[in-house]
C-alpha cells in the first residue's frame, strides 16, 4: 500500500493560517489519528506558517502535504529556500519567558515537541521541508499468554494474517530479550498496522495445526535498502531448519525488488552465518552494567554499481580499510570546512528508543555550534539513562562529512560503515566514555 498523500498550497499571510489548521487537523483525522493526536499535528503546522509569515517575508507561499503511512501521519511543510534559524528544534533547546527573542522562537520550540519525530531536508529544487509525524496511539500489550508452541517436524511458509501477526508480537516479547528487536514489535496492533501498511512485510513458518514455529521481518526498500530484522523461533531446537527456510523466502522476494542490498541490525543467534557479510559491531550497554556484542549483518542483492563519498581527512583511513574488507568500490572525495559561511546553529534529530536504551542522533542542518550541540545532547541523554548513544552520518553529503572533527573531539568514534544506508553511504558511530 503506497502512503496516500493530502496537498495544499497557500500564500504565506496570516489571514490563511484558519485555512492551514483546519486542513491539517481534517487530513490528520481522515488519514486515522485520533482527535488528540491530529490536534497536536494540527499545533506544529500553525507555529511552523505563524513562524514564517513573521520573520520570513521573502517566502511567497507555503505547501503542505499531509501523508498517511498507516501507523502514523506525517506533516510535511515545504517553503522556498529561506534564511532561518532551526535551533530551536534541538531536543536540548530551552527557552527564557524572559526574553523577548526567545518568545519568537516558542511557537517553533511547541511545533517539535509535538510531534513524535521531526525531520529537516533541502529538496532537490532548494526548497526546505520541515516533516513532523505523528503516531497511532496503541494500547500496550496485555499481560496474557503467548500462544502455544512445538517443535514443528514439517512446516509451510506464508505471509501472516493480522491474528497471525499479533501472535508473532507476543511470542517476540515472551521469546527474546528486548535488544533482538525494535520495542515497537512488541505492541501487537501497532506491529500489525506496521504489516498492514505495506511498510514492512514478514513470512511465518507454520504447521497444519497453526503452530508459529519463526519468522522473518523486514521493510523497506528504503532508497536502496531493505532492513531485516530475526530470524525468530518460537520453541524450536537451535538447528531448526525454520531460521533459513524462512530467511531464504525473505530472499526470494526481496531479490525482485529495486534494491542493491538487506541490512539486518538487529539480528539473532539463529540468522544463518553463511546468507550475509558481517559489517561489523557495536557494543550494547544492558540496564544492569553489561555489554554485550551487537553485530550488524549485511548481504548484497545486486551488483555493487560503486558510488562516490565525502571523507573528512580524519575519517579517511577508517573508511579505505572497511571498504577494502567490505570489498565495495567507492571513490572518496575529502572535503573539510575552508572558510565558507555556515549557519551559527546547527539541528540534530534525536530517534529514541527508550526500550532499547538506545538513541541515534543524526545531523539535520550544519551549524558552527556542532560539537557544543553535541555534547548538550549527550549531557541529557545521559541524564534521562541512555546507555547506547550513536550518531549517524551520510557520506553522501559533503556538509555532514564536515561534521566529522566535531564528533570526534566528543567521543564519538566510527564503528561500521551502513552500505546505501542514505543518500550514500551511512557512518555509524558510538559514543564511548573514558572507561568503554
Amino acid at each position: 500500500m503506497q502512503p496516500e498523500t493530502i496537498q495544499l498550497t497557500v500564500p504565506l499571510e496570516a489571514a490563511f493560517t484558519g485555512l492551514v489548521t483546519a486542513f491539517s487537523e481534517q487530513a490528520a483525522r481522515a488519514l486515522g489519528l485520533d482527535a488528540a493526536a491530529a490536534l497536536k499535528l494540527t499545533l506544529s503546522a500553525e507555529e511552523v506558517f505563524t513562524y514564517l509569515a513573521r520573520h520570513s517575508p521573502e517566502v511567497k507561499w507555503v505547501r503542505l502535504e499531509v501523508i498517511s503511512g498507516g501507523y502514523y501521519v506525517e506533516l510535511q511543510v515545504i517553503f522556498p529556500p529561506a534564511r532561518v534559524d532551526l535551533a530551536v528544534f534541538n531536543l536540548t533547546s530551552s527557552l527564557s519567558l524572559e526574553d523577548e527573542s526567545d518568545l519568537e522562537k516558542l511557537g517553533l520550540l511547541i511545533a517539535s515537541r509535538s510531534a513524535d519525530r521531526f525531520a529537516i531536508r533541502r529538496e532537490a529544487d532548494g526548497a526546505i521541508c520541515i516533516a513532523f509525524r505523528k503516531e497511532k496511539t496503541y494500547p500496550p500489550a496485555e499481560d496474557i499468554p503467548p500462544p502455544p508452541t512445538r517443535p514443528l517436524a514439517e512446516f509451510s511458509l506464508e505471509a501472516p494474517d493480522l491474528q497471525q501477526i499479533k501472535a508473532i508480537s507476543h511470542l517476540l516479547a515472551a521469546s527474546y530479550p528486548a535488544q533482538y528487536y525494535p520495542s515497537a514489535f512488541a505492541v501487537p496492533g501497532k506491529l500489525a498496522d506496521m504489516v498492514a501498511s505495506g511498510a514492512y512485510q514478514a513470512v511465518v513458518a507454520r504447521d497444519q495445526a497453526g503452530h508459529i514455529g519463526g519468522c522473518f521481518i523486514w521493510r523497506g526498500p528504503e532508497g536502496s535498502l531493505i532492513h531485516g530484522y530475526g530470524p525468530y523461533l518460537f520453541g524450536q531446537p537451535e538447528d531448526s531448519p525454520v531460521a533459513a527456510a524462512v530467511v531464504e523466502a525473505c530472499l526470494e522476494q526481496v531479490g525482485k525488488l529495486p534494491a542493491v542490498g538487506i541490512l539486518v541490525r538487529y539480528s539473532t543467534p539463529q540468522l544463518p552465518a553463511d546468507y550475509f557479510e558481517r559489517l561489523g559491531s557495536l557494543d550494547y550497554h544492558r540496564a544492569d552494567g553489561s555489554r554485550l556484542e551487537w553485530p550488524h549483518f549485511f548481504r548484497q542483492l545486486q551488483e555493487d554499481p560503486g558510488a562516490q563519498v565525502w571523507a573528512h581527512p580524519e575519517l579517511e583511513g577508517f573508511l579505505q580499510e572497511a571498504y577494502q574488507r567490505l570489498e565495495l568500490a567507492r571513490s572518496i572525495w575529502t572535503t573539510r570546512p575552508e572558510g565558507e559561511s555556515r549557519p551559527e546553529h546547527s539541528v540534530f534529530a534525536a530517534h529514541l528508543d527508550p526500550g532499547q536504551g538506545h538513541v541515534t542522533l543524526r545531523p539535520l542542518w550544519d551549524g558552527k555550534d556542532a560539537a557544543a550541540n553535541l555534547t548538550r545532547h549527550l549531557e541529557l541523554l545521559k541524564a534521562d539513562g541512555f546507555r547506547n548513544l550513536l550518531l549517524g552520518m551520510d557520506l553522501g553529503m559533503a556538509w555532514q562529512a564536515e561534521l566529522v572533527p566535531d564528533a570526534l573531539s566528543v567521543g564519538f568514534r566510527p564503528r561500521l560503515i551502513i552500505p546505501y544506508g542514505g543518500t550514500a553511504d551511512v557512518v555509524i558511530f558510538q559514543h564511548q566514555d573514558e572507561q568503554d
